[in-house]
């Protein structure tokens, strides 16, 4: 009686031991599993399958500090629920949405929640993303790795994931320096991509205003009147930001969004008769 007790013990020590492993890992299983930091989705299957199709798109030229939206798809296999990770090498993920999550051990990686179905097995499926770069290089990399699974919470072999081909980033610096006597002026209008983007609530604007293109030598105290305005998808006007005369320089202004619905939104920029430009922001709550 005592050996079967102690017998029942053990296992009930055991049982305690993974749950609380498996509480305590929070789903690590599901990330390291990018060529940059892991072999891929091992615990499925130990080899890549070429029948599995896996790519990353968005913008391949960042200004440092600049976030991006992107989208990692997903396609092959069998095709009945799908998993994926991303990791980029020296900027930082921004979650978008709550269908996917970024795990205190992987902080440079997102993984899925939960497994995205698929319509139907000749379709793709695809994840969103953000990206920022930072000013650690030149070029910086987004790695992919997409799992097409059997839905059955089984992971074996009939799971199969494979690798996306490494998405490069060319990095270039952001706005340079204010003028002062010992720097060169800024000679040519710049509007950046606000920052971060997507944003809640608030985000900033950079832009530059660049000095007499006409009538050399330049002047520092050239002005002109510069207009920064925001618009909503349809085109109408939301606020102006800037409207008065500037000096040339570097400039920031901020846009408030807190009580605006979520959506696509657009600034534009204009300075004189010299230059006129506009972009693309994502308001996201």
């Amino acid at each position: 009686m005592k050996k079967k007790l102690n017998i029942v013990m053990i296992v009930l020590f055991i049982g305690i031991i993974v749950i609380a492993s498996d509480r305590g890992t929070d789903k690590i299983d599901v990330i390291g599993c990018t060529e940059l930091n892991g072999d891929g989705c091992v615990c499925h299957s130990f080899e890549k399958d070429a029948n599995v199709a896996v790519w990353v798109e968005g913008p391949d030229t960042l200004v440092v500090g600049q976030t991006a939206l992107y989208k990692m798809f997903l396609t092959g296999g069998p095709a009945e629920g799908g998993g994926y990770n991303v990791a980029g090498r020296f900027g930082t993920m921004e979650l978008v949405d709550t269908l996917s999550f970024r795990h205190p051990l992987e902080t440079n990686e997102l993984t899925q929640s939960f497994p995205l179905l698929f319509p139907s097995s000749n379709d793709t499926i695809y994840w969103e993303f953000g990206y920022t770069v930072s000013d650690s290089s030149t070029t910086d990399t987004i790695y992919s790795c997409g799992l097409s699974l059997v839905y059955d919470s089984i992971p074996d072999f009939h799971d199969r994931w494979n690798f996306g081909p490494k998405f490069p980033i060319t990095v270039i610096p952001n706005v340079t320096k204010l003028p002062n006597e010992n720097e060169q002026l800024v000679t040519s209008y710049i509007l950046m991509q606000n920052y971060p983007n997507p944003f809640n609530a608030t985000t900033k604007i950079k832009y530059a205003v660049a000095i007499s293109p006409s009538f050399p030598p330049f002047r520092k105290e050239w002005s002109v009147r510069v207009r920064l305005k925001v618009y909503d998808i349809l085109g109408k006007e939301v606020v102006t930001l800037i409207d008065n005369v500037k000096t040339a320089g570097n400039f920031e202004a901020e846009f408030d969004g807190r009580d605006l619905p979520s959506g696509i939104y657009f600034y534009r920029l204009s300075a004189g008769d010299y230059f006129t430009e506009m972009k693309k922001m994502i308001l996201l709550k």
